[in-house]
């Protein structure tokens, strides 16, 4: 009875807070976060509840940021521009002022109606953001940050000696930290306080009590120092962590290429190895250590993400939820760390969205979402709660594993096609119902809002099927013969996406110059083929035909768009490695070099070209120096081969997509 009585209240929170026609939407940002993830196939890690988000949502398998730095990703995908258009390449400058003045993503969902709110890191600090998470534009109130962040310098790791030291390696007794506590809890406490409160209608609202909300929640780790709650070690003993397979300089490496890592160099732990500059590696033993911590600290922000989505599941259960990293995180492969590189595995990141009308279709009778995997609730293949135990007695996080658990989580779709972060804002406005982006012009610096990406809602809304490269194939499958195969995914143009949106400037002029084509289309939403939604005279769409013209390049419909290719880039101040300037986190001032990197199905090309710091524009008459990674036979990434006959054609197509831009690397069905 007590139970029946429990759900009822719930349908009927959920049905009086999200009675909206639109879905509330949660963003979780993870920093520094490669894809260890169960869900992503990694075999170590155990992430059981964002293996449980992924088990009802669309996993992106291959998925880029634009720039393996937090500063100039992050702004990039918040306001979906590359960072040749944001001219953002290190952490010393303000978009608004230096660049443009953008719409950033949360200040396009708040000016569509949403109320609007952060906790952690979501905007990098400092100047990046305006010393403001960028206030007045991006928020409805004051963001938060947790105030045990001031500590994040501290010399607070124990080191053999007994003593406390500023270490990358740093297991911790979170109660003996300043604060008792750790960035990461109090945001998550927060942010759970604050569901809890606009649940219940004491919030702060602008506007009426069904007013949609935009959460975003930044986690700061598994970013260095490795600080973490030192329980997670038991999640992972030291003997059960291996070395990275590739740990050695590839062969052809351009020396412009190399990241020195000279973020972690000056760490206590790592100065006391002696390691030679630049190429020196770390001790077997001592890299297996920094490896168990990532994981170990990936579980850890894994276990607060449980206690989020529970949260919201039980009280917003229309809430659109996307899920990612701003960027990847060497773990010594290539005999390198941390990011600052074209690498795989510094650009490569976690993406995942679980749309709103997916879990309202299943649940709407109950009020509340069910999942085949509840967060919290981990499948377990032993039964040893000691850990768990003693860590959520002193946290209030009811979400750690025992250090046997896996979890059992598959996903329910996986795309396996090319997507870019710059995708993450067009996609969540098609999905919310909001007005869709246009694609930006060339020169977009006057143009506020614009993507330079590309939806993905017909990926995450469309009547997709997973199909691995056995079952591709396969001559016995009943497969229509007017499908369109998107590379990994098949969709079935017999049944139009409902969220098909148009790439367009001023959707309503289109809408109504067409005769055919996108008849029925409003900005932001799709009505159904055929049906007319605005009747004009023949002259006024004479007229509006000629003002389409000049919009011809990007009036692109996205209707099964595929990438073919995802393009990332990183700068230097010189040819070689150096401390000084830093190489790896150059100041714009100084960078002479910019590599710019293009992913297709097959090969990563990345062409290291002279750039002028002051038009901001690489000179593509000279080259510094070249990359080509065949993924077909090498996909780590250790053998460049730019200068095999073999693969010179292949080269040159490359570096034709390359120059062409990412404009021309959709293809549209």
């Amino acid at each position: 009875m007590e139970n029946r009585f429990f759900l009822s209240l719930l349908a009927l929170v959920a049905t009086g807070v999200c009675g909206s026609d639109q879905p509330n939407v949660l963003l979780i940002i993870v920093d520094d976060l490669r894809p260890v993830l169960g869900c992503y196939g990694d075999s170590l890690a155990i992430t059981p509840n964002i293996d449980a988000l992924a088990h009802d949502a669309t996993v992106f398998t291959r998925a880029y940021a634009q720039q393996a730095l937090c500063g100039p990703s992050r702004t990039s995908f918040l306001t979906s521009r590359r960072p040749d258009t944001t001219r953002l390449y290190d952490v010393h400058s303000y978009w608004r002022k230096h660049a443009g003045n953008f719409t950033s993503l949360p200040q396009y969902f708040k000016e569509n109606g949403y109320h609007t709110a952060s906790a952690g890191k979501i905007f990098h600090p400092g100047i990046v953001s305006n010393h403001s998470d960028d206030q007045p534009y991006s928020w409805s109130e004051t963001p938060y940050h947790p105030p045990t962040q001031a500590h994040k310098q501290d010399p607070v790791c124990l080191g053999p000696d007994g003593s406390l030291h500023t270490n990358i390696y740093c297991p911790v007794q979170v109660e003996e930290q300043p604060g008792g506590s750790l960035p990461d809890i109090e945001t998550t406490r927060y942010s759970v306080s604050w569901l809890k409160k606009w649940a219940g209608g004491t919030a702060v609202r602008r506007e009426a009590p069904a007013q949609p909300f935009f959460l975003a929640v930044g986690y700061h780790k598994p970013h260095i120092p490795l600080k973490f709650p030192k329980q997670f070690l038991d999640l992972y003993p030291i003997s059960s962590v291996s070395l990275a397979p590739n740990r050695w300089l590839p062969k052809g490496l351009p020396p412009v290429a190399w990241n020195p890592w000279n973020d972690l160099r000056w760490r206590e732990d790592i100065a006391a190895l002696n390691v030679s500059f630049p190429y020196g590696p770390l001790p077997d033993f001592y890299a297996r250590y920094i490896r168990q911590g990532y994981y170990a600290a990936t579980s850890y922000t894994d276990s607060l993400i449980g206690e989020l989505l529970t949260t919201v599941d039980h009280l917003f259960p229309d809430t659109i939820i996307a899920f990612i990293g701003d960027h990847g995180w060497a773990l010594g492969e290539h005999q390198e760390w941390s990011k600052f590189s074209n690498f795989e595995v510094s650009t490569q990141v976690p993406f995942i969205i679980r749309n709103w009308r997916r879990t309202h279709n299943d649940t709407a009778a109950h009020g509340i979402s069910q999942h085949p995997q509840s967060f919290n609730q981990p499948e377990y293949s032993g039964n040893d709660h000691s850990t768990y135990e003693h860590f959520s007695s002193r946290t209030g996080c009811e979400s750690l594993p025992p250090k046997s658990a896996k979890s059992s989580a598959r996903k329910a779709v996986e795309y396996n096609g090319l997507v870019e972060l710059v995708d993450l804002f067009p996609t969540l406005v098609d999905l919310a119902g909001l007005p869709t982006l246009p694609q930006c012009p060339r020169d977009s610096s006057q143009v506020r809002v614009c993507t330079e990406g590309m939806s993905l809602s017909h990926v995450v809304q469309g009547n997709l099927q997973t199909v691995n490269s056995n079952t591709k194939h396969n001559n016995h499958r009943n497969t229509n013969p007017w499908d369109v195969m998107t590379n990994e995914v098949f969709i079935s143009p017999a049944e139009p996406n409902k969220g098909n949106n148009v790439w367009s400037v001023g959707s309503e002029r289109m809408a109504e110059a067409s005769d055919t084509k996108h008849k029925g289309h409003t900005a932001g939403r799709s009505m159904p083929w055929g049906v007319e939604t605005n009747k004009v005279k023949h002259q006024q769409i004479h007229s509006k035909r000629t003002d389409l013209l000049e919009f011809e390049e990007y009036f692109k419909p996205v209707s099964y768009g595929e990438k073919k290719a995802a393009f990332s880039q990183y700068p230097r101040p010189g040819p070689t490695p150096s401390r000084n300037p830093d190489s790896d986190q150059p100041h714009t001032r100084d960078v002479t070099i910019m590599g710019y990197s293009i992913r297709t199905h097959r090969f990563r090309y990345t062409a290291w070209l002279k750039f002028d710091n002051q038009t901001y524009k690489p000179d593509w008459d000279h080259i510094v120096a070249e990359e080509l990674y065949d993924h077909k036979t090498d996909p780590q990434e250790d053998h460049n081969v730019v200068g095999k006959r073999f693969y010179t054609r292949h080269k040159r197509e490359v570096y034709s997509m390359l120059v062409r831009g990412w404009r021309e690397a959709v293809r549209y069905s």
